[in-house]
């Protein structure tokens, strides 16, 4: 979790010019999953501080190990620019910053090490959280790079773009085919979706229910060993399991205990799915304000449905909260590429709610959603759209026509 901001700015001003120079700024384009690998220089001193700066974070020393991280990374190497990146992502010891965290990977891509593919995985998360007009192109370039670079988890990333066709044309024989790669290299919450397309049959394949439940039991079971093992996003896989009753009972009080493992270990996932189940189950005024505090901490995280979740309690202005203050949290929710936002954005535009009306920024806001695949949005395009012919027809009907006969 973030803590208080890191006064470093004369350090920090010089690693982010040192990575502009040497990264250059961050096209929307293929020729940015193409760097020039770097040889990664190797000193064994340098490896200690990495270590000592990963044993700082393990114990909760967030900014202390941000600072040493920073150093190092102020030097180029590129296991510390490739930590770095990681806590400008998270919000660990420094105020989380999407954009100097793509900056800093950007530049440890660069180098031919240990990390290249993790750090090319990271370029493309960051990108799907991107609202640009090619992010999604660009985000499945940047996983291909880290299948590439020797990156299995890759898989978990490329079957969801094929399956929904996100930066790509729907393919389901490539997004089952990564599924598959994804479940027998060991990632357990690629293999519970696996399991869900073969318990439901989407997309007009035949239902397996006997192999989905084989898929299931075992995904079950790798996230258990790995959540107990420290990993946040099996926890949290898990509280949705538990929650949502999905292959095994539902049990909300198990959720809420995976759920609070996930957000102590700093998932803003779980932060969210928290806080929105804790303000779905009880109006007791101490369980609100709990979940009042992990959705901003989310909401801190730049984690696009917290921001989402928040600015829609302050439109309704529920618990005394203030509606003047969604608009802010709904701009950093579409900064994020989180579709929720673009609609709901997009609505306040084209009433004119606290903000002004602007039919085009309504219309764009509501594609970018629709585009991502997002129902609400699609359906607010819809509406804008009927509303503009139905004002162009109203506006026929009322010009008087020219009936004279003008030759006679």
């Amino acid at each position: 979790m973030t803590r208080k901001p890191l006064n470093r700015n004369i350090l920090k001003a010089a690693f982010v010019a040192a990575i502009i120079g040497g990264a250059g700024a961050v096209a929307l384009s293929g020729d940015a999953v193409r760097p020039a690998a770097k040889a990664e220089r190797i000193d064994p001193t340098i490896e200690e501080m990495i270590k000592q700066a990963r044993g700082l974070q393990k114990v909760g020393r967030w900014e202390a190990a941000a600072d040493l991280l920073t150093q190092l990374a102020s030097d180029g190497h590129p296991v510390a620019l490739y930590h770095l990146g990681r806590a400008y992502k998270n919000g660990w010891g420094v105020d989380a910053d999407l954009d100097q965290a793509r900056l800093i990977f950007m530049e440890a891509v660069r180098y031919s090490f240990a990390y290249r593919g993790e750090t090319a995985y990271e370029l493309g998360r960051l990108f799907q959280r991107s609202s640009g007009e090619r992010c999604a192109e660009i985000a499945l370039q940047w996983f291909h790079k880290a299948l590439g670079w020797d990156y299995p988890k890759a898989h978990v990333q490329l079957a969801k773009h094929y399956e929904r066709g996100i930066g790509t044309e729907r393919d389901l024989t490539l997004a089952f085919h990564h599924y598959e790669k994804a479940a027998i290299a060991g990632y357990p919450s690629s293999t519970i979706n696996y399991a869900r397309i073969l318990l439901n049959g989407r997309y007009g394949s035949t239902p397996n229910p006997e192999q989905a439940l084989f898929w299931a039991e075992r995904a079950i079971a790798g996230l258990e060993k790995k959540a107990r093992d420290g990993s946040a996003s099996s926890a949290k896989t898990l509280g949705r399991l538990y929650r949502d009753g999905e292959f095994m009972t539902a049990d909300r009080a198990l959720a809420r205990d995976w759920f609070l493992r996930s957000a102590d270990l700093g998932d803003a996932g779980a932060m969210h799915d928290l806080a929105l189940m804790m303000l779905a189950t009880s109006d007791d005024k101490g369980s609100v304000q709990e979940a009042l505090k992990w959705l901003r901490l989310a909401a801190k995280a730049e984690h696009g449905g917290a921001l989402t979740g928040l600015a829609r309690l302050h439109l309704k202005e529920k618990h005394g909260l203030d509606a003047d203050a969604a608009v802010e949290l709904l701009e950093r929710g579409v900064a994020a590429g989180h579709p929720g936002a673009m609609e709901e954005l997009g609505r306040l535009y084209a009433k004119g709610k606290l903000v002004e009306q602007d039919r085009t920024k309504a219309f764009e806001l509501a594609r970018k959603g629709a585009d991502r695949g997002h129902q609400g949005s699609a359906t607010l395009l819809e509406e804008l759209q009927k509303t503009d012919e139905a004002n162009l027809t109203i506006l026929l009907r009322s010009t008087p026509q020219d009936t004279s006969n003008k030759e006679g």
